[in-house]
């Protein structure tokens, strides 16, 4: 196991002492935060690494979105269930992750992947910083929480319907945001 793989392991390990921090019966959000910015950290530094030292792995490759994305849902999760986050932004969120899951599947069963953009990288760090103010200031005024969600569902709607614009209405478009497939075929 090389570096970047110990680091996505490490994220993982994160997401239930997140919990466990997040929910403890004293003020702990500070603590949650901090634990939140280190999986978020230690994303950045895996991807980093694989990246230029050419660690890459079949299963960093599949553990790495997983464990950001089970971060996410942690935190997701603590601030609906602490009442800061509303249900028609979990909805979109979930109707947003479910639509990349079903895309990725079916490439996958193409054996073809996407390529990360520019609107998904943005969506990606709109919505991390939108949780980090959430879990900094649990108390913030609904004005600002209202905002801040309607930015983060706008960049999520924009990624999603940014994959199917491309993939459905332009699809040779599409085809630049793809990878080779197995065989090392453009598509």
């Amino acid at each position: 196991m090389n570096i970047p793989n110990i680091l996505t392991l490490f994220r993982l390990c994160l997401v239930p002492l997140f919990v466990v921090v997040f929910h403890s019966e004293q003020n702990m959000h500070v603590f949650a935060t901090l634990i939140f910015l280190l999986a978020s950290a230690s994303d950045v530094a895996d991807g980093y690494i694989a990246r230029k030292y050419n660690l890459t792995t079949r299963w960093g490759q599949l553990m790495d979105p997983l464990a950001d994305k089970c971060m996410q849902l942690a935190v997701i999760v603590s601030l609906f269930i602490a009442g800061q986050l509303p249900v028609w932004f979990i909805v979109i969120l979930i109707a947003k992750e479910l639509l990349m899951i079903g895309g990725g599947a079916f490439l996958y069963s193409k054996k073809t992947y996407v390529k990360a953009n520019l609107i998904g990288k943005m969506n990606t760090v709109v919505l991390f910083l939108v949780m980090t103010l959430f879990l900094l200031i649990p108390d913030m005024s609904k004005a600002l929480q209202t905002v801040l969600l309607l930015i983060s569902a706008a960049f999520a709607l924009l990624a999603g319907s940014g994959y199917l614009y491309l993939y459905f209405v332009h699809n040779k478009r599409f085809r630049k945001y793809t990878g080779r497939n197995k065989e090392g075929v453009e598509l």
